[in-house]
């Protein structure tokens, strides 16, 4: 897919990943629609990256009326959309006993319902695109389990099962699915911060960057032919670098 001037969303735009994805999309000459929950943060990246004609808006994915009044801004002030990258996503990291049940539903509705739901009301701006796409974000513990995950697992697991079952529903048509099977990357997100990540890292600890995660997702959407499901690992998953 060529991206000069293509119609680009990009949900968790203020995060690491996102943001950077965000300055990799506009360098290409996209139409970027940026969503996030901080009014203020989407403003500092309106101002850092190249081009014009971007918008943003603020969204709490924690509320369904939140989801459904972006999905109608959204549609008011778009004719189409060429690209849907759902990148928002929050990591609960504990044991089932300390869990509760805000983070439970927070979790669900952030990493599981609004990619489902925004996509679903985004679906006729996508149908008007000649060849779109829509990137959902996941994680390599949609894949594998690990003990005190349970929270995070089950949003990974229900969003991979989601888009590769939507992959199937739309096969043949112009609207396109990718599961992307994402390995641990230097950014806040999670319990740990970044810098207590980039001390692992220097010991040994394999991590993505978000600027290689960035460039690695606009290559995959650039490419001619989407796969259901991609794998992006560190070394450390796979026993290979």
């Amino acid at each position: 897919m060529k991206l000069r001037d293509k119609v680009v969303v990009v949900t968790g735009a203020t995060g690491g990943i996102g943001r950077e994805l965000c300055k990799e999309m506009a360098n290409k000459g996209v139409k970027l629609v940026m969503v996030a929950r901080t009014d203020e943060k989407l403003k500092a990246i309106l101002k850092e990256i190249p081009g014009e004609g971007h918008v943003y808006f603020a969204s709490d994915f924690t509320k369904t009326e939140g989801i459904e009044n972006l999905a109608r801004e959204i549609t008011a002030s778009l004719e189409k959309i060429d690209v849907l990258v759902n990148a928002a996503g929050v990591g609960v990291y504990k044991s089932v006993e300390d869990v509760d049940l805000k983070e439970w539903v927070d979790s669900l509705s952030i990493n599981t319902t609004a990619p489902f739901f925004l996509t679903k009301l985004l679906l006729p701006l996508l149908k008007k695109s000649e060849k779109s796409v829509i990137i959902n974000v996941g994680s390599g513990m949609g894949k594998m389990a690990l003990a005190c995950r349970s929270v995070y697992c089950a949003t990974k697991y229900a969003l991979r099962g989601m888009t590769l079952s939507l992959a199937a529903e739309f096969k043949g048509t112009n609207v396109n699915f990718v599961h992307i099977a994402l390995g641990s990357t230097l950014t806040e997100f999670g319990p740990m911060t970044l810098k207590e990540k980039e001390e692992e890292n220097l010991k040994g600890k394999a991590y993505f960057t978000p600027e290689w995660v960035a460039k690695k997702l606009v290559e995959i959407i650039e490419s001619e032919k989407f796969e259901d499901e991609i794998e992006l690992y560190p070394g450390e998953y796979t026993g290979k670098e």
